[in-house]
């Protein structure tokens, strides 16, 4: 693989490049036309559970973060990777706030918390294997639920 690169960061970043796309893919395939299936199904593609076909790229994704503020090569993909996540989820949520399916939150506020916290569940559910699978569904269909007008 040295072969096609002329760093390891440059490798790392291409792996990146290629992870994203895949990923962006996947969530942007996601259509807004019913915002609460939308939003449900953006969520059981980001809350990844160890047998995901997708855990281990996120595990990487979620290793390589670290390096992201000392790393201008890894972080511009990183950053590209969140940003296309974070637009997907925000426009999801917009569409229900303004056919009326949703509550009047902030959609980018709600699209941010998501996505942190599904980061945030790659490391306890996905690297660590912590038993909690079960217990993160439950939460983020809680607060799925709270967001839909009653």
């Amino acid at each position: 693989l040295y072969y096609y690169f002329d760093t390891k960061d440059g490798m790392i970043a291409a792996f990146l490049d290629r992870a994203a796309d895949y990923l962006s893919e996947d969530l942007l395939r996601v259509e807004a036309e019913d915002p609460e299936a939308a939003l449900r199904d953006a969520c059981e593609f980001l809350f990844r559970t160890p047998e995901h076909e997708y855990a281990g790229i996120a595990v990487a994704i979620m290793e390589l973060l670290s390096h992201a503020p000392h790393n201008e090569t890894l972080r511009a993909p990183l950053l590209e990777l969140e940003t296309a996540c974070l637009d997907a989820l925000t426009d999801i949520v917009g569409a229900g706030v303004e056919q009326g399916v949703f509550r009047d939150v902030d959609p980018r506020a709600t699209a941010a918390f998501l996505l942190a916290a599904a980061d945030g569940s790659t490391g306890i559910a996905v690297a660590l294997e912590m038993d909690v699978v079960d217990d993160l569904r439950r939460g983020w269909m809680a607060y799925v639920d709270s967001l839909l007008i009653d």
